[in-house]
This record gives structure tokens, sequence and C-alpha cells, in this order.
């Protein structure tokens, strides 16, 4: 296996173990435009937050970060924290 070879075969590991760019590391911009706030669907679909908090969805972050001081929070991971 020559140089090249093996340097793509650990890009290709980095990519399936879906590891993040340190650009990722800071979260994800939620998509607050789709949602007419403060009207929310009541789906559980939960998103961590930045800030440490568990959404139940991406609209209620997006409607937390237009309600209080914290205007800023991004998803850092689908899911649970």
């Amino acid at each position: 296996m020559n140089i090249w070879s093996a340097l793509g075969l650990l890009c290709l590991i980095f990519l399936a173990n879906g590891m993040t760019t340190a650009d990722d590391s800071q979260g994800e911009q939620p998509q607050c435009d789709q949602y007419t706030l403060p009207f929310c669907t009541r789906e559980y679909e939960p998103v961590c937050g930045t800030d440490g908090t568990i959404y139940s969805n991406e609209c209620m972050l997006c409607f937390a970060n237009s309600e209080g001081p914290k205007t800023d929070v991004l998803i850092k991971s689908r899911g649970a924290c």
C-alpha cells in the first residue's frame, strides 16, 4: 500500500465515523426561517442545544432563541444531550 492509498483510507475512516472538523464543533445553525414562531408543533424530535438544554424539537430551540437572553444557541446534536 502506498502513502496515497493509506491517506485515502484514513480519510474514508474519518468520514465514516462521522467525526467533525473544528468548524463543525461549534454546532449546527437551526433553520428557524421554516417555522412560524411562536407556533411550534408537538412532535418530539429532541435536539441538544449548545447551552446543554434538550429542546423537544428544533422549533422550540428557535422559539427559545427568540424569547430570552440566549439568542445564539445552536444545535450541538440531534437527540438528547
